[in-house]
C-alpha cells in the first residue's frame, strides 16, 4: 500500500495527534518570528565570540540536526533506535574515507554520504523493524555495535581505533566563523525540511502510528512501510550531521558508531521535550553548554547529567519545551482571567470596594 492515505482514514486519524495544544491565528504567526529571532541572535554570538566559543556553537549547532532527525524516530514514530549513530558514523567516514582513498572533494562526499546513509538504513531497517519495542532498540543496539567493531577493525581502510585525521575540508572552512555559519545554513535547511516531513500526512500517520498502531492498522495503513520511510529519512538526516562533524573535528573515528553515540541525541530530546519538534535543538545546547561547563569543574559530569534527565523524565516528561510551554500556557490563563474580571459590569466604572 502506498504511503499516502484516501480521506476517511486521514481523518479518522486527525484525533490521536496530542503533542501539542491548538495555536491560535496570532501563535502560529509568532512561531516563524521566534525562529528568525533565534537565528539571529546565533549568527550574531557566531560572528562574535572568540573562535573556541564558536566552535564550541557549532558543534552544538550540528548535535541539534542529529537530536531532530533522531527524534523522528523517537518522539514521532515512537521508536527507540539506538542505531543512528551507524548513520551518524556513516556521513562522518564518507567524507573522511573519500578524501583519504578516492581523492574525493568536500562538496562532492556532502552530496554522496546523505544517500549512502539512506541507503543503509533502507537495509538496517528491513531488518530492526521487524521487531517491536524493546527488541527493536536492542537490534539497533546490536547492529551499531557491529558497525563499529567493523571500523575498529578494519584499521587498513578506516584506521582503526585511530581514525582519518587530515585536512579534508576546504580552506574557506578552517575558519571557525565561516564554518559555524556553514553549519548553521545547513543545519536550518535540514530541519525545515524534518519540520515539513512532520506536518505532512505522512507526519500525521507517523504520529498516529506511535498512539494507537493497532487502530491504524485496523484503518489498512501499511504501518511497516511508514516506519521504514521514517527510519530511512531519519538515517538521511542523521548522516548530514555527521558530515558536519568533520567540518567541526577534522575527524572521523570508531567511536561515532557506537551504541552511546545514539544515546546522546535520544538524552538531548528527553532533556529537550521529544513530543515538541524544537525540543531536541534546546535539549542539545543545554546538553552541550552543560557538559562543556561541567568538565570543567568535575570528573563526574556525566553522573550530574545522569541526574538531570532522571529528574526531567520523573517531574517533566515532556521536556524542557513542555515546562516552557505550561509556564506559557499558565501566564495567559492569568491574563485572560484579570481581563474577565475587568471587563465586568460595573467594575470598569465604578472599581470594586467603591463606597456609595
Amino acid at each position: 500500500m502506498a504511503l499516502s492515505m484516501n480521506d476517511q482514514p486521514r481523518a479518522a486519524l486527525t484525533t490521536t495527534d496530542h503533542t501539542a495544544p491548538r495555536a491560535t491565528p496570532a501563535r502560529r504567526a509568532l512561531r516563524p518570528m521566534a525562529i528568525v529571532v533565534g537565528l539571529i541572535v546565533l549568527v550574531v554570538l557566531g560572528m562574535t565570540l572568540s573562535p573556541s566559543n564558536a566552535l564550541e556553537l557549532q558543534y552544538a549547532t550540528s548535535l541539534a540536526l542529529f537530536a531532530v532527525a533522531t527524534n523522528l524516530m523517537l518522539g514521532f514514530g515512537g521508536l527507540v533506535s539506538f542505531g543512528q549513530g551507524v548513520f551518524y558514523g556513516v556521513g562522518a567516514y564518507t567524507v573522511a574515507l573519500g578524501w583519504m582513498h578516492h581523492s574525493l572533494s568536500f562538496g562532492e562526499a556532502m552530496v554522496v554520504a546523505p544517500f549512502l546513509g539512506a541507503a543503509i538504513a533502507v537495509v538496517l531497517g528491513a531488518l530492526a523493524l521487524r521487531t517491536r519495542r524493546l527488541y527493536f532498540a536492542l537490534l539497533t543496539l546490536t547492529l551499531s555495535q557491529l558497525a563499529y567493531v567493523i571500523a575498529e577493525n578494519q584499521a587498513n581502510f578506516t584506521g582503526g581505533t585511530n581514525g582519518v585525521f587530515g585536512s579534508m575540508v576546504p580552506t574557506w572552512l578552517l575558519d571557525p566563523r565561516n564554518s559555524f555559519l556553514f553549519t548553521l545554513a545547513l543545519v536550518a535547511v535540514s530541519i525545515a525540511i524534518l519540520w515539513k516531513v512532520t506536518r505532512s500526512p505522512f507526519g500525521l500517520v507517523l504520529r498516529a502510528i506511535r498512539d494507537n498502531r493497532s487502530r491504524v492498522e485496523a484503518l489498512g495503513v501499511n504501518v511497516f512501510a511508514h516506519e521504514l520511510a521514517a527510519f530511512v529519512v531519519s538515517g538521511f538526516f542523521c548522516s548530514v550531521a555527521g558530515t558536519l562533524f568533520v567540518v567541526y573535528s577534522q575527524s572521523s573515528y570508531p567511536e561515532l558508531l557506537n551504541w552511546t553515540s545514539s544515546g546522546v541525541p535520544i538524552f538531548m530530546a528527553v532533556i529537550g521535550g521529544m513530543y515538541s519538534f524544537l525540543g531536541p535543538v534546546l535539549g542539545a545546547f543545554v546538553y552541550e553548554f552543560a557538559n562543556h561547563f561541567l568538565i570543567q569543574y568535575t570528573q563526574d559530569w556525566q553522573l550530574v547529567l545522569g541526574v538531570v534527565l532522571l529528574v526531567i523524565v520523573l517531574l517533566r516528561p515532556d521536556g524542557l519545551a513542555g515546562a516552557g510551554s505550561a509556564v506559557a500556557a499558565r501566564v495567559r490563563h492569568l491574563r485572560t482571567v484579570r481581563a474577565t474580571h475587568d471587563e465586568r459590569p460595573g467594575v470598569a466604572e465604578t472599581g470594586e470596594g467603591d463606597a456609595s
